[in-house]
């Protein structure tokens, strides 16, 4: 508690020679918070090419053991550096260390065409990921999770079933479980728009720009249409990427016949799922559904909480505080 605001020429000055030695003496708030970890490239090969990552790593413990580590990846058209920053802090400064990438054709990663989302390719990404982190000898490749949200949600549980024996661990937030369910939920007057568009574009060539389409539009045409899309994915875009908000218009016809959910009976390590039971762009009954389907799964439900929720507020600490919980239970730190 503050007395007196040493800035006054009210303040003592014996109060404000204190405040001033304190100010040159004692690490600024940012140089505190850097302390906590330290953070190495990350980069590894798929397919060809590259995808970029950063490792956060917590620091050195005296044991020597080397820290489990949690792989980390954005939704539908994100970036690494799009709303995860929060649960990264929370998870190094549990003892686990955190990798961050982007997908192929996202960010600085490499690869042709750009913005192509496509859920199985994105798993290709996810696979690789796992594969190279897990050989790393900075952390503890035995002891490796990993985390999605969104349509990367959805990504987690096949990659999981994919790598039974290396993924110890699983974390599926406002998860994407099935095209089907999701597609039926776009608007009906932008179907033919959407379907135009599509099929212009996956007449391009590799090497060619896509067609794109906006990612979120206020009360327009886009790939994302909810209540809630265009303010809570806004949100996430840190300033000076907006003009990011585009993707390839050919997601429209690969979306709606992947169902990731599908691969939840084959998932061997626990998971934890993470549902909005107002999501607009999810149907929850349906992840509900695939949450039942898992052989060690976790299943909580958000109570009024919509897609976008559990990146801020009171429902991020809720949601950070149970994966980070479920995290600890599995992989111990």
């Amino acid at each position: 508690m503050r007395l007196t605001d040493p800035r006054s020429p009210c303040a003592p000055r014996a109060l404000t020679l204190a405040a001033a030695a304190l100010a040159l003496s004692a690490p600024s708030l940012a140089q505190a918070q850097a302390a906590t970890h330290t953070v190495v490239d990350a980069t590894f090969a798929c397919q060809q090419t590259t995808c970029d990552a950063e490792m956060w790593l917590p620091p050195a413990r005296a044991d020597g053991k080397r820290p489990p580590v949690i792989l980390m990846a954005h939704g539908f058209g994100g970036l690494k550096d799009w709303g995860l920053k929060p649960f990264a802090e929370r998870f190094v400064q549990a003892g686990f260390a955190v990798v961050r990438f982007d997908y192929r054709g996202f960010g600085k990663s490499g690869g042709q065409p750009r913005r192509v989302v496509d859920g199985k390719q994105h798993v290709k990404d996810w696979v690789a990921a796992i594969d190279a982190i897990g050989k790393r000898s900075d952390v503890d490749g035995q002891r490796l999770a990993i985390w999605g949200t969104s349509y990367s949600g959805g990504q987690v549980l096949v990659a999981a079933a994919e790598r039974p024996l290396a993924v110890k661990a699983v974390s599926a937030q406002v998860p994407f479980v099935s095209g089907l369910s999701s597609g039926l939920k776009y608007p009906i007057k932008y179907q033919p728009l959407a379907t135009w568009y599509a099929l212009r574009d996956l007449l391009r060539a590799d090497n060619e720009e896509p067609v794109y389409v906006p990612t979120i539009a206020p009360n327009a045409f886009a790939a994302l249409i909810c209540d809630e899309c265009n303010e809570g994915y806004k949100k996430l875009v840190p300033p000076g990427q907006e003009d990011q908000n585009k993707v390839a218009a050919r997601v429209f016809m690969t979306l709606p016949f992947w169902f990731p959910g599908d691969s939840a009976p084959q998932v061997k390590a626990p998971t934890l799922v993470v549902a909005a039971e107002k999501d607009g762009l999810i149907p929850v009954a349906k992840v509900r559904e695939v949450a039942a389907s898992l052989p060690q799964g976790e299943y909580v439900e958000l109570k009024g909480a919509d897609h976008f929720s559990p990146y801020a507020g009171p429902a991020f600490e809720q949601v950070v505080a149970r994966q980070t919980a479920f995290f600890v239970k599995h992989l111990k730190p």
